[in-house]
């Protein structure tokens, strides 16, 4: 946790997305990553600018137990290309005829001869090995994985991110090159993309008398014993009741940045209104970022005071007005049976997400045709913490207690007793836990099982070879050109997997990043990229949106979850926040993946496949999710919220309809193209590279958010 004000969780890399790729063929310089591709006989796993600016910690110890994996070609992936395109499109004889686990493996998956030939020669160099679905697992030591691949593993530190690769480029035999890729030879080690907030009713702001002698302009400074702080106004304009306004905080002492300055409090005269603050991390300049709403028609100024644990210095924020209700309103709303004139973040009881999107009935259906079949990926065994908070959270809020279980624990996931796990396994359960009462929240009382494992390829391999959930939500990513390591059969062996998945009906949510345009700069690429696996057209990826309420809980709109910061902050201000934390929806087009033919109307020949496709709220603090970690409560936020609140809609349309939907896309765009469009339209937004724009499509929000009842009444 950062701070008591925000938990702002610091990467969005999925550990554990291990894998190697060659290059695929590309279409007008974007490379198609569904063309299925064989290894190369020599690869180099991490870029050497990425070496460079990495340390070696140690390598890896030669008695080391290891596990990795292979996946396997398909017997005729051209065949499982076109059953997949054919059966996901509404205008197709074969829309939605799902195939059974047996017949995609009769049809689609492995070919017997790659199997003989990898398990012959991995067998010769005392490996063991075992086949399920389309991968090939392999168990033995370190030295063994060393002397196969004729390198050493060895663990690097780069920055606050642990990832273990190969110390050179590997050689791989000619009888491994069959196979279309390999998980297991680079690990990283993140954090996932939960945004906690700790939630307190100090956060709560009071009824009081309005302050008088408002600071004009859009900067003011204040210094004390050597310490000076600026406080600059970003947000234009005046902000609708729920909405955020955004200040910019520098901190310097003896005119050096002071880089252990944070917030400490915010203080002042308002009338009649609550509001959240929120507050980032503090770069190396130092400098963070403040958000806070109000709830009725006002202008205000409030203090803030900032401290860096030895000095304090207390600023008047430039004035900020807020329109809307009157400071004579007398609307009350009841937050979790408290009544008070409060801007309630998401909850099942006083503020449902479900309402504010038409959903409501929707979510009915697992009462009346229910359960839905979920699933949800997580890096580590933490389930017990999940599940207390899950069944904690449905009981304060009436509803039906789900079924979540274990389905599968495969190697290499994240334990409290792996010290290289340490530090991540709090946002690991913070994560799960998240995700699981979002599940709850659009499809209460579901059967939810959780797939744990340290490869995000084993765990879908394992979900489709099972086949027992019909949605699968992943909340967890990194950017798209670290993860190909800059080769990249990363992705057509990922792409290989989510069509095997789409082929039996499973639909599959991702959440599109929380690092706006620049979803690599965890990794140290400041270069626009989309966030992986998000990028792949098998996949419905899910942006963010901060969604203004006002104290009856109404929406008044929906912007991009981070507003306008993208232009509001400069490149390097915004780069040196996205280094450090979750803070703003992931959307571009893909470098990799081409554009599918579902987006044909809605992104540019010369573009590839653009994310997201659609967007849910996920902002912290206008107005955030409450939810349970560890049995106490917490304000969360991130895409991490949206992608399994999709799935849990998902699963409720599959209800409704008496059908799997599968790879969702091309319905709901073909539905955003006609007339009567269920999507609703965002206001702003900039992500750093794109901004919203009018239309039925942008990068940043996708086709938008989605009026669910309508949705539902137009499906085929």
């Amino acid at each position: 946790m950062k701070s008591t004000v925000q938990a702002a969780l610091t990467a969005v890399s999925a550990a554990g997305i291990f894998s190697l790729s060659l290059l695929a063929p590309t279409i007008g310089g974007i490379a198609n990553a569904a063309t299925s591709a064989s290894l190369p006989a020599s690869m180099q796993l991490v870029s050497a600018s990425r070496m460079k600016a990495s340390h070696r910690v140690t390598e890896l110890n030669a008695n080391t137990p290891w596990h990795m994996g292979f996946v396997l070609p398909s017997k005729n992936a051209a065949g499982l290309s076109a059953f997949v395109a054919a059966v996901n499109n509404p205008g197709s004889p074969e829309y939605h005829h799902y195939l059974s686990h047996a017949a995609l493996m009769s049809r689609f998956g492995p070919s017997q001869a790659a199997i003989a030939t990898l398990q012959h020669y991995l067998n010769s160099q005392h490996l063991k090995t075992s086949v399920t679905g389309q991968v090939l697992s392999v168990s033995g030591t370190v030295g063994q994985i060393d002397t196969v691949f004729h390198t050493h593993l060895t663990q690097y530190q780069q920055g606050k991110q642990t990832f273990i690769a190969p110390n050179s480029a590997i050689t791989i035999p000619q009888s491994l090159r069959i196979a279309t890729g390999i998980t297991g030879l680079y690990r990283s080690l993140p954090v996932p993309q939960a945004i906690a907030h700790a939630f307190s009713t100090k956060d709560l702001i009071t009824n009081t008398d309005q302050k008088h002698q408002l600071p004009t302009g859009t900067e003011t400074t204040a210094s004390s014993g050597g310490m000076t702080v600026t406080a600059q106004l970003l947000s234009n304009g005046s902000r609708t009741p729920g909405m955020a306004v955004r200040y910019l905080i520098t901190a310097t002492y003896n005119g050096q940045p002071d880089t252990s300055a944070s917030y400490s409090s915010l203080s002042g005269s308002y009338q009649g209104a609550s509001s959240l603050v929120d507050s980032t991390s503090t770069n190396a300049n130092g400098q963070f970022l403040v958000d806070f709403s109000l709830s009725q028609q006002q202008t205000v100024s409030l203090d803030l005071t900032v401290s860096d644990g030895v000095h304090q210095v207390t600023v008047p924020l430039p004035a900020a007005s807020f329109v809307g209700p009157s400071a004579g309103t007398t609307s009350t709303l009841t937050l979790f049976g408290t009544p008070g004139q409060v801007i309630t973040p998401w909850n099942p009881s006083s503020n449902p997400v479900t309402r504010a999107f038409n959903g409501t009935t929707l979510a009915s259906e697992t009462s009346v045709h229910g359960p839905a079949s979920l699933a949800v990926y997580t890096l580590g065994n933490v389930t017990t913490i999940s599940q207390s908070d899950v069944a904690h959270f449905a009981a304060e809020f009436g509803l039906p207690q789900p079924n979540v279980s274990v389905a599968y624990s495969g190697p290499n996931a994240c334990t409290a007793a792996n010290p290289a796990c340490t530090n991540a396994m709090v946002p690991i359960e913070e994560e799960l836990s998240l995700d699981l009462q979002m599940m709850e929240t659009s499809a209460p009382g579901s059967n939810i099982q959780i797939y744990e494992a340290g490869s995000l390829r084993s765990a879908l391999n394992q979900v489709l070879t099972q086949d027992t959930a019909h949605v699968f939500s992943i909340s967890y990513g990194e950017g798209e050109i670290p993860e190909q390591q800059y080769l990249a059969t990363a992705q057509n062996s990922w792409d290989t997997l989510a069509q095997e998945a789409n082929a039996e009906g499973i639909t599959i949510s991702v959440s599109a990043g929380d690092s706006g345009a620049y979803e690599g700069a965890l990794e140290g690429n400041n270069t626009p990229m989309l966030s992986y696996p998000a990028n792949s057209p098998y996949v419905s990826s899910l942006g963010g949106l901060e969604t203004s309420v006002n104290p009856l809980g109404q929406v008044n709109q929906n912007a991009m979850w981070g507003g306008n910061i993208g232009s509001e902050l400069s490149t390097p201000t915004l780069l040196s926040f996205l280094s450090m934390e979750n803070m703003i929806a992931g959307g571009g087009y893909s470098q990799i993946e081409a554009r599918p033919a579902y987006q044909k109307q809605f992104v540019p020949s010369s573009d590839g496949r653009g994310n997201p496709d659609v967007s849910f709220p996920a902002s912290v603090v206008t107005p955030g999710y409450f939810a349970y970690f560890a049995n106490a409560p917490f304000l969360f936020g991130g895409t991490s919220a949206s992608a399994p609140l999709f799935a849990g809609f998902v699963g409720d349309l599959n209800l409704a309809t008496g059908q799997r939907l599968g790879n969702v896309n091309p319905t709901l765009y073909h539905l955003a193209s006609s007339n009567t469009s269920p999507f609703l339209p965002v206001a702003y937004g900039n992500n750093g590279a794109y901004s919203v724009t009018k239309g039925r499509y942008n990068p940043v929000t996708g086709l938008g958010p989605i009026n669910l009842d309508q949705l539902l009444s137009q499906l085929p």
